[in-house]
């Protein structure tokens, strides 16, 4: 099994493959504005795209920070127009009955009507920024991680959990930087993994506020997948969650740490993948149908920072403070757990460490108090 290191995402939003990138794009992450020089068919492609993606709403949400979210109703939204989701069946435990908030870190919104879900509004600029955001991916070592990871060769893994701080690392517009869980499986090229966690992303989502995401792909990122709800796929369930939502407060070095708790759990009925944060909220899940190299549970897990270079240089990782054995000083990753084909939740047995780029980030585990440390001011080039 290859580490995630060597994987490279060769299509991050199936929906705009079709589209000829030969023309110039130039983002300008503080308006929200892209311009560029589509033809006619090309821009008649992208219109086709944002149809199927925004359905009319029932309802519709303005956020305080500036999003747009659609009330759509559960059956009618973007998941079930996938070809692979034809003859999905519904699990009976997934309701979509008005409930009551609970209070987690990410910011939530006023909630849907009963019988819909949200669905964030995707703009032409938001698939613009995706392609681009895909094309600029496929430079080799671009990307890097540093945190630790989990590979099994004797037996499979259906679920992974953690707690992980949340900071607002500085990036310039062609950057990213966050932490994530992630599983994986399958062979180079035609892996199945899913992703979730926070990050500050301007060419995902044209600001610099620090988000949750999503990411998932069935084949390597060749031909499907894709961050949120950009394609066809996740299946929204929560009426105030969404994988892609504002997080309100960042932790500060020496100060406060605010955490976000989450996990990706295969569901032993259905083999459906469930999003769920605090333990308890029920984001939404991506269905088995997705992943064929997941049907008999995953390879791989990986905890930790994740970030993306840009012309210059590299970017902070969580606080940009290397790590120490302080909490408060920068990221770290506590209780972490994969579940077992029991069903049990089995602690992190052994620590492997990852670190893409020594010059600029580096991890450790602290064994004494099973807390993973990671973090880096970034800077400079990775050779």
């Amino acid at each position: 099994m290859a580490p995630f290191s060597g994987l490279k995402i060769t299509s991050f939003v199936p929906l705009v493959v079709g589209l000829f990138w030969a023309y110039h794009v130039v983002i300008q992450v503080g308006g929200r504005d892209i311009a560029s020089r589509l033809t006619e068919e090309e821009n008649l492609e992208v219109e086709r795209q944002l149809q199927m993606l925004n359905k009319p709403p029932i309802k519709t949400i303005h956020t305080r920070w500036g999003v747009i979210y659609d009330c759509i109703e559960f059956h009618k939204q973007p998941a079930f127009d996938n070809p692979l989701l034809k003859r999905h069946s519904i699990p009976k435990k997934v309701e979509t009955a008005h409930t009551s908030p609970k209070e987690t870190l990410m910011s939530r919104i006023e909630g849907c009507p009963k019988g819909t879900v949200p669905i964030r509004r995707t703009t032409k600029e938001d698939l613009m920024r995706a392609k681009y955001l895909s094309s600029t991916s496929n430079a080799p070592g671009d990307e890097y991680r540093a945190g630790s990871t989990l590979q099994t060769s004797d037996q499979k893994i259906f679920g992974a959990t953690g707690v992980v701080n949340v900071w607002h690392p500085k990036v310039n517009p062609d950057q990213f930087s966050g932490a994530e869980i992630a599983i994986k499986a399958g062979p180079e090229g035609q892996t199945n993994e899913i992703r979730f966690g926070w990050t500050v992303n301007p060419q995902l989502y044209g600001d610099d506020l620090t988000s949750t995401f999503s990411y998932w792909t069935g084949d390597g990122g060749h031909n499907t997948g894709c961050y949120n709800t950009f394609c066809s796929g996740f299946v929204q369930v929560d009426q105030h969650y969404t994988p892609a939502m504002a997080i309100d407060n960042m932790s500060t070095i020496g100060g406060t740490q605010y955490i976000l708790i989450s996990s990706i759990i295969r569901e032993r009925e259905t083999g459906h993948w469930w999003l769920m944060l605090e333990n308890k909220i029920q984001i939404g899940y991506w269905p088995r149908e997705l992943f064929p190299h997941f049907e008999s549970g995953a390879e791989y897990i990986y905890w930790g920072g994740h970030v993306k270079s840009g012309q210059d240089g590299m970017p902070e990782m969580a606080s940009g403070n290397r790590p120490d054995r302080f909490t408060n000083h920068t990221g770290y990753f506590e209780q972490l757990e994969y579940k077992d084909k029991d069903d049990r939740w089995v602690p992190y047995p052994k620590i492997q460490s990852i670190v893409d780029c020594k010059g600029s980030y580096d991890s450790f585990w602290d064994d004494e108090h099973a807390i993973l440390h990671f973090g880096g001011p970034g800077g400079g080039t990775c050779n």
